[in-house]
């Protein structure tokens, strides 16, 4: 049977990208909420579990080579992006059944990091490859809407999977299920891009019919040095630097908040563990759902950047409340439900707008840059616990939380208004880059 490609099929295409990013977020999950808690009721340190949050998020930093890579190489037959997602959705099965044979965390804490950066290290090329993707196949006035079913299947995958991953980690018997069920799930959804074409006319796997597709053929850079000088300049213009500053900013606050969670709930308020990843799981939940049914709709219908200002000021107020309340179970799990609607709304307007600016044959490589910058910010605010801690314990954490965010709104609507100014894009017409 010959399915439709992707880029000829509307629901086939959005559907697939949802799916997609579930798989990349079934990994988060386990490694950012469930692990954590697991560390926090066997008695680690809220130090140590920052520093495992901080390492494990290091390779999406590195998602600027990734993007560089996938923009220079690739085999075109079987389209621009979809070789590079079967190979990362490959690695990251194998690196999550390595994690899965770990022993205790008191005893192997590092390899616990050391393991959890590989599967992160496989998730941020599937990642690119999915963007990249994305880009190339997305009609110009669907993307709002993809984004909001992307980060809408992520948060389901994440919260689904941090479900059950608390669910089936034990105090007696570890880990190892709950990473096997993570790695069985992505395998199941690998079974789309071995199945579906990124274009018609193109091979499905090396040894079957088919070819490049012209428009492949066109965007293929061949050499390194257009693709360098290309991807400088549209990163060097002042609108990307100021877009990079604001997403470093925001996601920096984030990284603060995803490290203190854990220990702040299982060791300062005193829930259970299970309880604790049963109500970030149904944060996560509540999260997803904004994002498939309200999320692009509303960033269509206000502009991303008005509504991604309005996710900046809400959790600015939710942190500064915080600084108040965070030692009350019940404002605490109010906090996580509020918080990861703001967190889906402000990541959905960020994907919307660094895609608006990301450049044609070289997208993937810029876009890849912004995503590296959320990344970084994030794994830097992870790694700043102890040292924001120490300043005022969870009261400063939350009050930091709050005043990034603010910071953030200037950076992000400084780029609005320096782009406003640009010449036209290859990718989006002008109406749409200007948000």
């Amino acid at each position: 049977m010959n399915l439709p490609a992707l880029s000829e099929n509307r629901p086939l295409r959005l559907g697939s990208l949802m799916l997609l990013y579930a798989a990349q977020g079934a990994p988060e999950g386990l490694l950012y909420i469930a692990i954590p808690a697991w560390f926090a009721a066997q008695g680690i340190s809220a130090e140590a579990i920052a520093g495992y949050v901080a390492i494990i998020l290091l390779p999406w930093s590195f998602k600027l080579f990734n993007g560089v890579l996938m923009d220079r190489f690739t085999w075109a037959p079987m389209g621009r992006k979809r070789p590079w997602l079967i190979l990362a959705q490959l690695l990251l099965i194998a690196s999550l059944i390595w994690f899965s044979g770990l022993s205790s965390p008191g005893e192997a804490l590092p390899w616990f990091a050391i393991a959890g950066f590989a599967v992160n290290f496989a998730g941020a090329f599937q990642d690119v490859a999915i963007d990249g993707m994305a880009i190339d196949i997305l009609g110009e006035h669907e993307r709002a809407s993809a984004n909001g079913l992307m980060w809408g299947g992520k948060t389901l995958g994440t919260a689904g999977f941090a479900f059950l991953s608390g669910k089936l980690i034990s105090d007696e018997t570890g880990h190892g299920v709950a990473a096997i069920a993570t790695a069985i799930f992505v395998g199941l959804v690998m079974l789309l891009p071995l199945l579906l074409r990124e274009r018609a006319g193109e091979k499905l796997l090396p040894w079957t019919a088919g070819q490049a597709a012209p428009v492949t053929k066109e965007r293929q850079l061949t050499r390194w040095w257009p693709l360098l000088r290309n991807v400088v300049s549209a990163m060097l213009r002042p609108a990307s630097l100021a877009l990079g500053a604001g997403i470093l900013i925001a996601f920096a606050a984030y990284g603060l908040k995803t490290a203190f969670s854990p220990t702040l709930a299982v060791q300062e308020i005193g829930w259970e563990r299970e309880i604790f990843t049963n109500r970030d799981a149904t944060a996560d939940l509540v999260g997803g759902l904004f994002g498939i049914f309200v999320s692009g709709w509303l960033a269509d219908r206000v502009g991303p950047m008005t509504a991604l200002g309005g996710a900046l000021a809400g959790m600015a107020v939710l942190n500064g409340t915080g600084v108040l309340f965070w030692e009350e179970g019940s404002f605490y799990f109010a906090y996580l439900l509020v918080y990861s609607v703001f967190f889906v709304l402000m990541s959905v307007c960020t994907y919307a707008i660094a895609m608006g600016q990301s450049r044609g044959t070289v997208a993937a490589t810029h876009f890849s840059i912004f995503m590296a910058l959320l990344n970084l910010g994030t794994s830097f605010g992870a790694s700043r616990l102890e040292q924001v801690r120490g300043m005022g314990g969870y009261e400063a954490a939350f009050a930091i939380c709050a005043g990034l965010s603010v910071i953030a709104v200037g950076a992000y609507l400084l780029s609005v208004r320096l782009d406003q100014h640009k010449t036209s894009s290859s990718i989006l017409g002008d109406e749409e880059m200007r948000l």
